[in-house]
């Protein structure tokens, strides 16, 4: 999830452990803790990571279930030395604080589509149940307001533990719809693939950005992937699957490179691909849907992919790209609320 979202939550769960007993401490403390994952981001940027190191070691270890066990005691003590002069809470006290303000923050994440390392290093398999999108403005403002609230109580006052758990049971329940709402779009899709005239099996459900109520479906053939959408403010559960040709033979010779099979890992061998010029290839994970809705080819369908460069002496660069321009994002928006609202016809 974003940055903000992660602060938010790591500071009520902070308040949850150790507020009665330190305060806003509990609630600054957790906030760092929350976004001390995301510092892989710094890592990357420190070793000049390519566009592979992105994917590989972003929500990777420090995203891990250890990392926490690891770092949480760690914490725990040095926050407890700095206070050691006016010491409000013991070892014990602040390490549970850091471990589950840490904890949450890669298991948020892996209700996201990008999915979390979580068990590394034992297993690199990423979890991706993405029942959540990585920014949803209305799991995020509720918790958001009744972690502020919590924040202006004074810490004896009984009604800022039950705003805070306000916070945390609404944001939580918000999560839980989610995790409903895939299953009930999941069956809408395996039902509507029945009537296909092609061999189709749905491989992936995910939702689409900033709400729960719109989600898309990808099936598989043995030559292509299918997308399809559906609204549960859709008039019927008639799903428009448009398809997209494998082209896996285009990485013949190239197919077990390491930073094509790390791209094979992160898609869940979820892909297509396309040519994009001599000796440039385009790589589509297809788990992450379509993101414009009014085209049909790849290179018009997709705003993040990854372009594999053949270099002369046989090596492979590979470039991150991000279609997303400044000044069609307002139009992007308008297409996926009236998608949300139920207006498939436009888009057929």
């Amino acid at each position: 999830m974003d940055s903000l979202t992660q602060i938010v939550l790591g500071a009520a769960v902070g308040e949850a452990a150790l507020g009665r007993k330190v305060g806003n401490k509990a609630l600054l403390w957790g906030a760092i803790a929350g976004t001390i994952p995301d510092l892989d981001v710094v890592y990357i940027q420190l070793i000049d990571g390519d566009a592979i190191d992105e994917i590989v070691l972003h929500r990777g270890f420090s995203h891990s279930i250890l990392f926490a066990f690891l770092m949480a005691p760690i914490l725990g003590w040095l926050v407890k030395w700095l206070y050691r002069k006016k010491p409000e809470a013991d070892f014990k006290g602040w390490t549970t604080l850091f471990f589950w303000s840490i904890f949450t923050h890669p298991l948020l994440d892996s209700l996201t589509t990008y999915g979390t390392q979580l068990f590394l290093p034992f297993s690199d398999h990423r979890v991706s149940i993405a029942s959540v999108f990585v920014v949803d403005l209305f799991y995020t403002l509720p918790f958001l307001f009744c972690v502020i609230g919590v924040s202006i109580m004074a810490r004896a006052n009984s009604r800022r533990k039950l705003l805070n758990y306000i916070g945390i049971g609404i944001s939580s329940t918000y999560l839980l719809i989610g995790l409903l709402n895939k299953y009930l779009a999941s069956r809408v899709f395996e039902k509507d693939l029945v009537r296909e005239p092609e061999k189709m099996e749905l491989v992936f459900t995910g939702v689409t950005p900033l709400n729960i109520v719109l989600w898309y479906g990808v099936a598989e053939s043995e030559d292509a992937f299918h997308v399809g959408y559906y609204s549960f403010l859709d008039e019927d559960e008639e799903v428009d699957w448009v398809s997209f040709q494998k082209n896996h033979h285009l990485l013949n010779g190239i197919e077990n490179e390491f930073g094509v099979d790390r791209l094979k890992w992160f898609s869940d061998q979820l892909y297509v691909v396309s040519e994009h010029g001599p000796d440039t290839l385009n790589f589509y994970t297809m788990k992450f849907g379509r993101s414009k809705f009014a085209s049909e080819k790849p290179e018009g369908s997709f705003a993040f992919y990854m372009r594999v460069i053949k270099r002369p002496d046989g090596s492979l660069a590979y470039e991150s790209i991000r279609d997303v321009r400044s000044n069609q994002i307002g139009l992007q928006l308008t297409h996926l609320l009236e998608r949300v609202l139920g207006n498939e016809n436009k888009f057929r």
